[in-house]
């Protein structure tokens, strides 16, 4: 449900804890990764990347920009030195300064590159997810193309 409205209300929580809403208007998000700088990337299972960016670190985005909407389901992400790594379903690709063109909204600029091509592209099972181990390899997985 792209609208709904958040149920905050509905959640049990432990003592000491609370919930708020940190962002609205990220449709379809499945996995994220943290900058160093606290911008937060998302990938959707649909077409879009987005950077959530809380310049005032008060635990409140003050803006969601729409980074890409031109990749094939661009579900995994992780952030490296300053680039968004996304992972498609059969490629995963860069985006290098990514941090200021999500500070400024201007996104024209940015443009993939790509890390690895030619991997198997069956929707079914096919999402990748990424993430750099403390070796600094950037891992992926490979998912069944059936059930």
């Amino acid at each position: 449900m792209p609208n709904a409205a958040p149920q905050l209300d509905k959640l049990t929580l432990p003592a000491g804890f609370s919930a708020a809403v940190y962002a609205s208007g990220v449709q379809g998000a499945r996995s994220m990764a943290l900058a160093s700088d606290g911008t937060l990337f998302v990938g959707t299972r649909s077409n879009k990347v987005f950077a959530v960016v809380d310049a005032n670190r008060d635990n409140v985005a003050e803006k969601v920009v729409e980074l890409t909407s031109s990749l094939r389901t661009p579900n995994g992400v992780a952030f490296k030195d300053g680039a968004l790594y996304v992972a498609e379903l059969n490629r995963i690709v860069r985006f290098d300064g990514v941090l200021d063109a999500a500070k400024s909204g201007n996104v024209a600029g940015l443009s993939p590159k790509v890390v690895l091509d030619g991997l198997p592209s069956e929707f079914m099972h096919g999402w990748k997810y990424i993430a750099f181990g403390p070796d600094g390899y950037l891992y992926y997985q490979i998912g069944a193309p059936c059930n």
